[in-house]
């Protein structure tokens, strides 16, 4: 079994509203699992997202071109 290297981190601070923290605590407390995992999980899913989102694009306008 492979060990997983496990990758830097960096602290920084970031002011949300206070409605949006209570949400995203309820949901953590009822999923068990921690604020930081849950921001982690859903600043990957955003990050792929855009990535997609941005792909389509490219293939996009490459296709134009052709025509």
């Amino acid at each position: 079994m492979s060990k997983k290297t496990k990758e830097q981190t960096r602290s920084f601070t970031v002011t949300f509203p206070q409605s949006l923290v209570e949400e995203i605590d309820q949901i953590c407390s009822s999923d068990y699992v921690s604020r930081t995992s849950w921001l982690l999980r859903a600043a990957r899913e955003w990050l792929e997202k855009e990535r997609r989102v941005s792909a389509d694009e490219l293939i996009s306008k490459i296709a134009e071109k052709e025509v």
